[in-house]
């Protein structure tokens, strides 16, 4: 199977969903060989029954997806395919994946109409779509992802800023690692995020406390 030259947006799609809340195990002593992705079990069903059939139609494969430390966990084995995010992309597995981790160059490099499908992976896992309060309204929409890779955060406030006025920031306390934060705010900027970017996880377009947001923005969903 030549990963390579498989669907590039489903393929940058499953790495940004990696990158934002899965782990890579690989240990050739106990011949354990698999990814893992972790999320909300309240929330996330409809989800991640997406990522299985994301899975399905690049792996051939059907993930397990469980519900372990109240948490949902889909989880796939696949020696071949996880050597190829080790050894061919470079990405980092086991412990070492916090502050070493960053969109592989071989996503990096594609045109935007792939790459974008990596940043919508992280966003759709790591990142979230909220109305701020701000002193002259209650309701700014934000989208706002938090990372503690520094080569991540730069990587995405490089792609951004292209095309989006973002807000990009460092948090640090003592005996914590710091964490970098990238920010894309107001209706104008948010807007033109969901028609061109845009989610695949519909909770994202949900607000905590039970209200949708501007029903254009669900119109601009569409894809």
């Amino acid at each position: 199977n030549n990963y390579n030259i498989m669907n590039k947006t489903k393929l940058a799609e499953l790495i940004g969903i990696i990158i934002g809340d899965g782990n890579i195990y690989y240990n050739k002593n106990f011949r354990k060989y698999y990814f893992e992705i972790t999320g909300d079990q309240l929330l996330e069903n409809e989800y991640f029954e997406y990522i299985s059939d994301l899975v399905f139609s690049l792996l051939g494969k059907r993930p397990g997806i469980r519900v372990a430390n109240r948490g949902l966990r889909l989880r796939v084995y696949s020696k071949e395919f996880v050597e190829f995010l080790i050894n061919n992309l470079g990405m980092p597995y086991g412990e070492k994946k916090g502050i070493n981790i960053t969109i592989p160059n071989f996503i990096y490099n594609q045109e935007w109409d792939i790459l974008k499908y990596c940043i919508r992976g992280i966003m759709d896992t790591d990142g979230s779509l909220f109305l701020a309060k701000k002193s002259h309204r209650k309701d700014y929409p934000t989208i706002e992802v938090s990372t503690i890779s520094k080569n991540l955060a730069y990587q995405l406030k490089f792609l951004l800023s292209k095309n989006y006025r973002i807000g990009f920031r460092y948090f640090s306390k003592e005996g914590i690692t710091g964490k970098y934060v990238i920010s894309i705010n107001g209706e104008k900027m948010v807007d033109r995020y969901i028609k061109d970017i845009g989610f695949s996880n519909l909770r994202k377009l949900k607000i905590w406390d039970g209200r949708d947001l501007n029903p254009r923005l669900w119109k601009a969903r569409q894809i």
